[in-house]
């Protein structure tokens, strides 16, 4: 363990020892390591847990590996293995309270476990000391199991992530831990959760291995039996450990959903009578982590279908009724009221039939009235805490939210019924709020209503004509002009970023109500000064950008070209149409849009820290395209002049379709060829390299003959003529076989040349392809031929003005379809210019491989036909003496005939 000593010698904090204490300590080791006595090694391991806490760093250094040697030699000794663990516990921990021992939990503060950490992870180095304490956790004895269980906690707290990993790694270790929550002693069972909640932090795989694992049923059994949200901390890290399986896991929201558990939540605000005692701080605690729980199952970041049938279940079970009344039941702290306002938000949100039964649901009061609007009353209350106030208005979001029909009965309700007046509909609570002094209520309304007009055209038009009373004392005024007035008057920031949210939507795609606003006085050159100036703080910069925004909204959905040029004319010359955009692009990028896209309730602290609304945003998303191309679109119509012609371009359209429909079928036909092509290059290329290896074989055969003739000259005496005969056969043969190779590869010449013309037609092919797509692309916009002279328009009547905005957004269609086609047309010429040079260099490396290796196989050729000239050159040689060897044996009386070799 010395790299342990290296690791932490160095520290002189209050963890190091002393140099009498580490004298003791190596001593204590010493005596450790060389006893054989258990006895003796039981006192000793005493004696070092009196003194760990003072010398951790030392021990850690010095004897940890004498500690796990001993932990894994005496195993079977309760009272070493008990000490062992506790010594662990101690150097491993950086507080001063060891999770278990008197039911508190380690601070999640993981500055503090520097020591603790890095110790933990030299533990885990080897998964064997994990699987050893788990072996520990299955023993049943106390002494053994619940200084085992401490340690785990201290490791997961330490270090989760790399505990986790390791832990993944150990077979069957997630049942032995869940064995724990089964333990009926409680301090082990109780440890045993707060492990849970540990691994469970943000490790998906383990989420599910202990879901899987009977875990939502024997949470909520425990929950139960502790007496629900009277009970202690112990049901708090319950519901602690079932949010961390439920947070943003598909399957685990399944499964609990599938096994009866939103029937157990609601047995668990059934049997709590949350009016009936006092609230303790714990009690609080615990009421507060139930409903998260509900949230986490109906959250709005989850998708669609799994919310859904969540909502419904929770609505089949009666677990949104309970939940509602949690809303008039008196007594109820704040903490509590504001999570059980935002549980209901996520409930109702999206679900007709749910925000149908919310709308019905009364107050009782005498006589009773809405309980939405007893809602609104408090969000509107000054004297309400902010927390509060924002939590009314995520419910009034969430009620809105794909509610036309609740949406236009609160527009409707803005001006007064003179048949039954009444002081407090949910339209004369948001119009009054409007003209309030209080920021934050304008700011309220303003959300309010632009929920009230999102993605509803009709809805903005009836905006626009609705004039609001906030009393009898002041005129009445337009929603619009009090919206203006904020923004030039107002003294707070955030309720002008509000008014600007609400005027971009109902502006969007409305001509009329853009009409109304430009209609106000000076409205333009405000909007111009603004842009203009040079913001500081990222609110102001926020807000510049929002107002740039605004005047691209203008500017797009204007009926009227020669207001609308002049608006890009005023925008080009006093910001620059870069500028403009850059205003526009650089919402995105602040730390205030960043932080509002992360979830729909409002998360801040202050009003000061108000900025953009969740929806807002989706809604920005979606057209900050089309806004920031509003300006260089702007000198084109936006409207035809006559329906034939508009019958004429979607002809073109379709034929232009049409054929890019057959050139996609011509462009894959001729990758089709291209992929042959290349297949059977790799053929010819694979049958090149077969002879290559052949020819290599041959040129060894030849190198054997070659040694064999050096042989056969000097041992011609010994060997005889037959052999030699022989081997010149054999010789022959193999010329043969080579000329027949030669000729072979002689014959895949043609084929190479169809090859060859084969690819130049293709790149013939994919040119022509080219040049069609540059036409296309050279052919100009269609839709100029639709721009309208200003005279003709100035001639139209009413009824043709309507028709002609309703051309309008048919115009708006086209031009999208046209900037579609040219993106394709873009994406069809990149596409054959790459498949162009890939086919050309392709076939142009391939040419040049061939004959590169045609022109090494003739080399060879030529080679080989020179060293078999040289060859027969001496086998005739060989001959001659063999004739002359033969005629010296006849004079010397020898007899020889003609045919012995």
């Amino acid at each position: 363990m010395s790299f342990l000593f290296r690791a932490f010698a160095g520290k002189t904090d209050g963890d190091g020892p002393s140099s009498s204490g580490a004298d003791t300590i190596d001593r204590l080791l010493h005596r450790l390591e060389s006893v054989t006595l258990v006895a003796d090694r039981r006192d000793g391991l005493r004696q070092l847990k009196d003194v760990a806490k003072e010398n951790r760093v030392h021990i850690a250094a010095h004897g940890m590996a004498i500690l796990l040697q001993i932990l894994e030699q005496d195993r079977s000794d309760q009272d070493i293995v008990a000490t062992i663990l506790d010594i662990l516990c101690i150097i491993m921990s950086d507080s001063d309270s060891i999770p278990g021992r008197d039911g508190t939990s380690l601070p999640d503060d993981h500055s503090t476990q520097k020591l603790g950490g890095q110790l933990t992870e030299i533990f885990l180095k080897k998964s064997e000391h994990l699987m050893l304490l788990l072996d520990f956790v299955k023993e049943y004895q106390f002494q053994i199991r619940w200084p085992a269980v401490r340690l785990l906690c201290i490791m997961a707290n330490s270090s989760p992530k790399t505990f986790q990993n390791v832990l993944l790694t150990v077979g069957g270790a997630v049942s032995n831990l869940m064995d724990l929550l089964t333990d009926n002693r409680e301090i082990i069972r109780n440890d045993g959760v707060l492990l849970l909640l540990f691994i469970t932090k943000n490790e998906p795989s383990l989420q599910k291995i202990i879901a899987f694992s009977k875990a939502f049923d024997i949470l909520l059994d425990i929950v139960r039996d502790e007496g629900y949200s009277e009970g202690g901390v112990v049901v708090e890290d319950c519901l602690l450990v079932i949010s961390n399986l439920l947070e943003n896991n598909t399957s685990n929201i399944k499964l609990f959903k599938e096994d009866g558990c939103v029937q157990k939540l609601c047995d668990w605000f059934s049997a709590d009578k949350l009016g009936t005692s006092s609230w303790s701080e714990q009690r609080k605690t615990n009421a507060t982590r139930m409903l998260n729980v509900v949230r986490n199952l109906v959250s709005p970041l989850l998708p669609s279908p799994i919310v859904r049938t969540c909502q419904d279940a929770c609505s089949k079970c009666g677990l949104v009724s309970l939940v509602c009344a949690i809303l008039m039941t008196p007594g109820v702290p704040l903490n509590v009221l504001v999570q059980a306002l935002n549980t209901v938000a996520e409930l109702i949100r999206g679900n007709s039939k749910i925000q149908e039964d919310f709308s019905a649901m009364e107050a009782p009061l005498k006589p009773p009235r809405p309980a939405l609007a007893i809602l609104l009353l408090s969000m509107l209350n000054e004297r309400q805490a902010f927390d509060l106030r924002l939590a009314v208005l995520y419910v009034l979001k969430s009620f809105l939210y794909k509610n036309a029909a609740m949406q236009l009965t609160i527009l409707q309700s803005v001006i007064p019924d003179t048949t039954n007046p009444s002081p407090h509909t949910l339209g004369q609570l948001l119009g009054g709020a409007l003209f309030s002094p209080d920021n934050l209520n304008q700011w309220c309304s303003e959300i309010g209503f632009m929920h009230c007009v999102v993605e509803s055209l009709d809805h903005k038009k009836m905006l626009v004509s609705l004039n609001v009373m906030p009393s009898a004392a002041m005129p009445s005024s337009t929603v619009m002009h009090q919206c203006v007035h904020i923004l030039r008057e107002g003294s707070s920031l955030q309720s002008k970023i509000a008014a600007l949210q609400l005027l971009c939507v109902w502006l969007s795609e409305c001509p009329d109500a853009v009409e109304a606003f430009l209609r106000i006085e000076s409205i333009m050159l405000w909007l111009l000064t603004q842009i203009v100036d040079t913001p500081l703080e990222s609110s102001q910069k926020l807000f510049q950008g929002l107002c740039a925004f605004l005047l691209g909204v203008c500017i797009r959905y204007d009926r009227k070209p020669e207001t609308r040029t002049e608006m890009v004319e005023l925008v080009r010359n006093r910001v620059g149409a870069e500028t403009f955009r850059e205003k526009i692009v650089q919402i995105t990028r602040l730390e205030n849009f960043l932080l509002a896209s992360q979830r729909p309730d409002p998360a801040v602290k202050s009003f000061a820290d108000l900025s953009l609304d969740y929806d807002f945003i989706k809604f920005y998303r979606a057209a900050e395209g089309k806004i920031c191309r509003a300006i260089d679109e702007s000198q084109e119509e936006h409207m035809a002049s006559d329906p034939e012609v508009f019958n004429q371009q979607r002809s073109e359209l379709l034929s232009k379709d049409n054929r890019i429909a057959e050139l996609e079928a011509q462009l894959k036909q001729a990758h089709y060829l291209h992929s042959q092509s290349a297949q059977q290059i790799e053929n010819l290329s694979r049958r090149v390299e077969l002879l290559t290896s052949e020819i290599h074989i041959r040129d060894q055969e030849i190198e054997t003959l070659q040694r064999e003739k050096y042989d056969l000259r000097s041992n011609t005496k010994h060997e005889g003529d037959a052999r030699l005969e022989q081997q010149v056969q054999h010789l022959t043969a193999t010329t043969s076989q080579m000329q027949q190779t030669i000729e072979q590869y002689q014959a895949l010449m043609p084929e190479l040349e169809h090859l060859r013309t084969l690819t130049l037609q293709q790149q013939n092919q994919i040119t022509s392809y080219y040049q069609y797509f540059e036409q296309q692309k050279d052919g100009g916009d269609p839709s100029s031929g639709l721009i309208l002279e200003k005279t003709e328009l100035q001639a139209r009547t009413e009824h043709l003005d309507s028709l002609l905005f309703s051309w309008q957004a048919e115009a708006d269609r086209l031009k999208d379809e046209l900037v579609t086609l040219k993106d394709q047309f873009t994406q069809k010429e990149v596409t054959a210019d790459e498949l162009l040079s890939m086919t050309r260099s392709e076939a142009q490396q391939k040419t040049r491989e061939l004959e590169e290796e045609l022109e090494q196989l003739r080399t060879k050729y030529s080679d080989l036909n020179m060293e078999q000239a040289d060859l027969l050159e001496l086998v005739t040689d060989s001959d001659q003496k063999m004739k002359d060897y033969r005629e010296r044996l006849r004079r010397l009386g020898e007899p020889v005939s003609d045919d012995e070799a």
